[in-house]
């Protein structure tokens, strides 16, 4: 009997240990290639830290979408300064490629995560499936860009971003997943601005001749304020109503101590949309103090007010000028030393509406291709790398097409959320995540109006929309 276990172990200790002499041998030659070839050891790396992350984000998937939302945020960073031509041409550079990294280490964790079986498992929602439609259509875009290889990289990534919005709102629920994310960029911008505000290496601040616009990196001082708005707002909104997680404290810091840092910062970027557009979404949370029973009646008063006021004719130039004209803080912080006519065209935007109807008209089905309409843009202003507005930069790479795919989301989520938050409807949503989707929405719709945002290269105000739009129809 003896005899018989023994020889019975015999073939599998000899089939491991031809593994493993395989193993070694498969090594050594991956270590000879990789020494004359580096491309090969980096792809080995590569290889091994994705699959190390991927078994991780299966082991702990909330831990994995929480640190997504922080590497969305990263890739975003703008670290160096280059020609808005270089993506057209294909020019790589370390900004490049960690920008691609940190979208596959997002992808292979979302698919961990997916795997895990984590979360809801049920088929795709209407709004899920018009979020996937309309990366659809991006990515059958290469087949007509300008820039197919742009093109295809960034429908790749609006993908992964429709994707995390799915499965962070399957996997954390609707309140967990838009709180994680409002974490997220909190933490994201309070390091960044501590950063610059410290190291000079860290700085990207803009001095010009009536004062200066806070920002780090080389990120432009409105992708600064906007990123800063979003943070206060979720933070303020959870400051009032209480967070999910019902942490009211985070490091042993009341939440209302990260708020007033938060709007410090947009306000010393002097970005005139976003803060705006924050202001509107502040003024969304507040009303959702407000008794749910005087909340419609509160609204339709302002909107009457706001349409008589428009109707009498106001001469807004003329009001503009003379605000101007005047010699104060806030009139120098507003103006930045630029005329109203200037400040009504927000600052040549209102241009390119103009400028860019023969080319619309030209690829009014279809568009140019998924971000690729950079090329048509720059000829008409060398200044504008994008359309500095959500709807047009959509009809210019999208066409007619996929702009009605991403204002059907947007709809949804603005008036979905207009409508719980005046308490048509309320089942499933917490006060929290009614007034923060309101306020967010708000604020994203208005701050599109003067730069491309969540219709701009595929990052963290994309997959923000997505989840806003999910928690909307929920």
């Amino acid at each position: 009997m003896t005899r018989v276990g023994t020889a019975a172990r015999y073939p599998a200790t000899e089939t491991g240990a031809g593994w493993v002499v395989v193993g070694v041998l498969a090594l050594a030659v991956i270590g000879y290639v990789g020494v004359a070839d580096l491309r090969v050891s980096a792809a080995v790396v590569a290889a091994a830290a994705l699959t190390a992350w991927g078994a991780l984000a299966f082991q702990r998937p909330r831990l994995a979408l929480s640190a997504s939302f922080l590497f969305t945020l990263i890739a975003g960073t703008k670290f160096r300064i280059r020609d808005a031509a270089a993506s057209l041409d294909g020019v790589m550079d370390a900004q490049i490629l960690l920008e691609i990294a940190l979208f596959a280490v997002i992808g292979v964790g979302l698919v961990a995560v997916w795997i895990a079986g984590r979360g809801d498992r049920r088929g795709l929602t209407a709004v899920e499936a018009l979020i996937l439609g309309y990366a659809a259509i991006a990515l059958m875009s290469t087949l007509w860009s300008l820039a197919p290889a742009l093109t295809l990289v960034r429908a790749i990534q609006l993908l992964i971003m429709s994707a995390l919005a799915i499965v962070a709102v399957r996997v954390l629920t609707p309140s967990g997943a838009l709180w994680t994310a409002c974490t997220a960029i909190a933490a994201y911008v309070l390091v960044c601005a501590g950063l610059a505000a410290i190291f000079p290496w860290a700085s990207g601040t803009f001095y010009y001749e009536d004062g200066f616009r806070f920002a780090w990196f080389s990120m432009h001082p409105v992708s600064v304020g906007t990123l800063t708005a979003i943070a206060a707002l979720g933070l303020l909104s959870a400051s009032v109503f209480g967070p999910p997680d019902g942490l009211s404290r985070k490091l042993g810091i009341p939440l209302p101590c990260y708020v007033i840092p938060l709007v410090l910062v947009l306000v010393l970027t002097n970005s005139r949309g976003p803060l705006l557009a924050f202001v509107a979404g502040l003024g969304i949370v507040m009303l959702m103090r407000v008794r749910s029973s005087l909340r419609a009646l509160l609204l339709l008063i302002i909107a009457s007010l706001v349409l008589m006021y428009v109707a009498s004719g106001p001469d807004v130039q003329a009001w503009l000028g003379s605000a101007a004209n005047q010699d104060s803080a806030m009139s120098r912080l507003f103006f930045r030393g630029q005329s109203a006519d200037t400040v009504l065209g927000l600052s040549g935007r209102m241009e390119l509406w103009d400028d860019l109807r023969p080319a619309i008209a030209g690829h009014s089905l279809f568009g140019y291709g998924y971000q690729a309409s950079r090329s048509v843009v720059l000829d008409v202003a060398s200044w504008a790398a994008y359309a500095h507005n959500a709807l047009l930069q959509t009809i210019l790479d999208l066409g007619l097409i996929g702009t009605l795919a991403l204002v059907a989301l947007v709809t949804i989520g603005l008036f979905g959320a207009l409508f719980r938050a005046l308490g048509a409807t309320t089942r499933g949503l917490t006060p929290w995540l009614r007034a923060t989707v309101a306020a967010l929405m708000v604020f994203l719709v208005l701050n599109s109006i003067s730069t491309e945002s969540f219709a701009g290269s595929p990052g963290f105000e994309t997959s923000l929309l997505f989840i806003c739009a999910l928690c909307a129809a929920s």
